[in-house]
């Protein structure tokens, strides 16, 4: 999955959109124009920066959007959402990284415990004569038995 790294500048009218588009297409300054216009509270100081992101993460529109476009560009048609029109500018795009191994090593370590539990209870009760007389317990030790 790759990730993107964009600007916007959102504003509430089309015709706003499109001039803020012709003023791009005339050399100026994404973060300069997104300070100045942009409707987005967290966008007037940063340049309209959004960071990094995945798909999905924004709205359906943005993000077909973001991800049609390529490094460096903005789009040359605003792009509307329900919170306005959107101008967006990718920045930069790189594969997702996966979690760092110390974010994730409690995660493995409970998974590897959790599925030896479950193979040992198994195993044993291979060997005896368990019954369980309560219904429900019966249904949830049998469901757990059946993940693995």
């Amino acid at each position: 999955t790759n990730e993107v790294h964009a600007r916007h500048i959102l504003v509430k009218t089309k015709e706003e959109a499109d001039t803020i588009i012709k003023q791009l297409d005339g050399g100026a300054d994404f973060q300069k124009l997104a300070n100045e216009h942009t409707s987005d509270p967290s966008g007037k100081t940063s340049g309209g920066d959004l960071g990094w992101f995945g798909p999905g993460q924004m709205v359906p529109e943005f993000d077909k959007a973001v991800f049609a476009l390529a490094v460096g560009k903005y789009t040359e048609q605003p792009v509307q959402s329900q919170f306005g029109w959107h101008v967006i500018q990718v920045e930069d795009k790189r594969a997702k990284q996966p979690p760092a191994f110390d974010q994730v090593k409690d995660q493995a370590r409970q998974a590897v415990i959790r599925d030896k539990y479950i193979a040992l209870v198994k195993s044993l009760r291979a060997e005896a004569k368990v019954e369980i007389p309560d219904e429900k317990l019966k249904k949830t030790v049998d469901a757990l038995e059946n993940t693995k």
